[in-house]
């Protein structure tokens, strides 16, 4: 499921990197008002810290941050004044502060979409330990619940570090979904084949990693991998869906999720400035998303009930 998460978020960040500098920032009035505030009071890091609230200095607001949030205010003032609608600043709308998060309604549903994983306590109490893929499904888990709260992180502050982070991890998110469709298709008794799909899907993740750390953080590049993996595994889980679905019913689970998180894609299509400067498209994206994963966990304690089930019937035929 989250694989297409992931290729919308890759698409969406591509075009945050592709503006670059926007209509906000590249302005004479906020490359004025920035100016102006930095000589008027980041000349005395001591004085502006003792005026800094402790929560903003937590999140490494530091004093040019301080007077490009205040100045993008200023600069939307302005552009609203002479009729120009809402600018967008280093690719990205305005958003209003709260508490020091830079974007608050993304990093809330980003929190619930982790915690969406807490689903995995009910597939415990339901699965035996000695189902097909129990363990493969903890993995899924645990690194999505990574990858969800390095997106807070993100959301939270954004830095090159969060930057780097949330896409790094994003990227595992893909990688782990193809590894869960392989066990799927070609079961986990034959030890081999997940083994060989591990190693493979590992030395992918680690040229990938290795290449936009030391090499070039291409955000181009990165959409690629994103969305052409992601669209491997998104093709996959929907042919396997129509192929099984006269047996196992509870599959329209799994193709209502694939369906469901490429609908939300058009959320990302149709951008707009955000309502009450805080639900932009991306942020109503990570709303959509957070109770489909409440439903993939219904689908795969369905699915994981229905192959120990095949598993005991097919040891007493043999009995």
């Amino acid at each position: 499921m989250y694989s297409s998460i992931i290729s919308v978020v890759a698409v969406s960040l591509m075009y945050v990197s592709l503006a670059g500098a926007s209509a906000g920032d590249r302005s004479w009035f906020h490359q004025k008002c920035v100016r102006n505030c930095y000589t008027a009071n980041c000349s005395n890091v001591d004085a502006f810290l003792q005026k800094q609230p402790y929560h903003l200095q937590l999140l490494h607001w530091n004093c040019i941050d301080e007077c490009k949030y205040e100045c993008m205010w200023s600069t939307v003032d302005a552009f609203r004044r002479d009729g120009s609608g809402v600018p967008q600043f280093h690719g990205k709308w305005p958003f209003v502060r709260i508490l020091g998060i830079q974007e608050p309604a993304s990093t809330l549903f980003s929190i619930l979409n982790g915690l969406s994983h807490l689903g995995l306590v009910r597939f415990r109490s339901q699965v035996s330990k000695s189902t097909p893929l129990y363990y493969v499904w903890h993995g899924a888990a645990v690194v999505a619940v990574n990858a969800w709260t390095w997106s807070t992180v993100f959301h939270t502050r954004d830095t090159d570090f969060t930057e780097k982070m949330d896409y790094f991890f994003a990227f595992s998110i893909v990688l782990y979904n193809v590894f869960i469709f392989s066990c799927r298709i070609l079961g986990t008794k034959v030890k081999w084949r997940p083994c060989l799909v591990s190693v493979t899907l590992l030395l992918i993740y680690v040229q990938h990693i290795y290449y936009l750390a030391f090499i070039k953080f291409d955000y181009g590049y990165n959409m690629k991998m994103n969305l052409g993996i992601g669209a491997v595994n998104m093709v996959g889980w929907l042919i396997w869906c129509a192929m099984t679905y006269k047996k196992q019913r509870y599959v329209w689970k799994c193709a209502a999720v694939v369906v469901g998180i490429n609908a939300l894609l058009l959320l990302e299509l149709f951008d707009f400035p955000p309502f009450w400067w805080a639900l932009d498209a991306h942020a109503l994206w990570h709303a959509g998303t957070a109770p489909l994963g409440l439903l993939w966990y219904s689908f795969i304690i369905d699915d994981s009930l229905y192959l120990k089930q095949r598993e005991e019937d097919m040891a007493l035929k043999l009995d």
